[in-house]
């Protein structure tokens, strides 16, 4: 039993003795310099600040729309017939071409009778005007036999005195006029002319079917002379005015020109819409529902472009020194499509050009 109290003594003295030796060799042995061991380094995007004049062109997408859209309604009721033009969606036509024809020939004979009754009349008073009123006597003469039934009515001659309107008026030959020019008036509306160059883009009544008063006959659009929405940042718009040249650019990558017409007066979806006049030509042009690349041309500004990730809060950017980043305030000059014009900020100085997701104050930054 002795024995074996004397082995566990000598173990526990042994390991004991091996604690303090290690204790000591660690304490004894030096410390290793952090920065030989370990050091931190972040390497970032930056640039040296040098103040530059940038043409500060901006780039937007438009939405190309006609600039006359037209519902055609009918004024008078009738049959459609076939004319020249057929009525059929994407027909194209020409200003002044008759695009829909209304059956008229009834209301035409009733015209002509009328214009018939109105000579009978003219016939009985001319004998009284010759005694009565011999200076006017062939005046009404001529106008007498410069009418004809087939024909538009000419011009009522000038009435020179009170007794020769009271006479005229008495004899119901001023009240057949007006009503006979009425008639004409009318007839007309049975044709509709183009009132432009263009087509149709729908149409709601086919040849053959009768079209009433007041009736939807079909919606035209104008083709030669289009629309270019463009949706704009109102911070944009005071580079932009109306009357000036705008640059558009289709599919085809044709660049072709437009004008700015009118600027909206409101803010809709966080834009403001800006209208541009087309005039489209030759084979190449734009077609409503197109969307188009536009490019308006802003003043030239001098700052520093940096890319639009390395703003940060909108009025900020990090500058690079001594292997810290210092949040510095700017001011943003310009916005481009993909970056900003920056102010505020010496020449020279190093800029941080790229997104940083975090900020260490124990790690050292350096440009790569």
């Amino acid at each position: 039993m002795t024995k074996k109290i004397i082995y566990v003594l000598v173990a526990v003295a042994i390991i004991a003795v091996a604690v303090l030796v290690s204790g000591f060799w660690i304490k004894s042995k030096p410390e290793p310099k952090s920065d030989a061991l370990k050091h931190n380094i972040t390497y970032v995007q930056a640039n040296s600040v040098k103040m530059v004049e940038t043409n500060a062109d901006m780039a937007y997408r438009g939405l190309v729309s006609a600039f006359d859209n037209v519902s055609l309604a009918s004024e008078v009721t009738g049959r459609i017939l076939a004319g020249k033009i057929r009525l059929k969606a994407g027909e194209s036509f020409k200003k002044g071409d008759a695009i829909v024809n209304i059956y008229c020939e009834d209301v035409r004979a009733t015209l002509k009778s009328g214009k018939s009754s109105y000579l009978q009349t003219l016939s009985k008073i001319l004998p009284d005007l010759k005694v009565d009123y011999s200076s006017e006597y062939e005046k009404w003469k001529n106008f007498f036999n410069s009418i004809d039934p087939e024909k538009t009515l000419p011009p009522l001659p000038a009435i020179n005195s009170e007794q020769e309107k009271v006479f005229l008026a008495s004899n119901d030959v001023l009240s057949g006029y007006y009503s006979l020019q009425e008639q004409e008036i009318n007839i007309e509306r049975y044709t509709i002319r183009a009132p432009f160059n263009g087509s149709f883009k729908s149409v709601s009544k086919e040849i053959g079917a009768v079209a009433t008063a007041g009736s939807e006959l079909a919606t035209i659009i104008r083709s030669d002379k289009l629309e270019v929405v463009v949706p704009v940042f109102p911070d944009d718009l005071k580079w932009i005015k109306v009357g000036d040249k705008v640059r558009l650019t289709g599919n085809d990558g044709i660049e072709q020109t437009a004008t700015v017409s009118r600027i909206s007066g409101f803010i809709e979806d966080q834009t403001v819409n800006v209208y541009l006049t087309y005039y489209a030509a030759g084979s190449n042009k734009f077609l409503e529902g197109e969307y188009v690349d536009v490019i308006f041309s802003g003043a030239k500004v001098a700052g520093f472009e940096i890319p639009r990730e390395a703003l940060v809060d909108n009025q900020y950017v990090y500058e690079l020194a001594g292997g810290k980043l210092n949040k510095i305030a700017v001011k943003v000059k310009r916005q481009l499509d993909d970056a900003v014009v920056i102010s505020g900020i010496d020449s020279n100085k190093v800029v941080v050009t790229e997104s940083l997701a975090n900020i260490s104050g124990d790690v050292e930054y350096k440009a790569r």
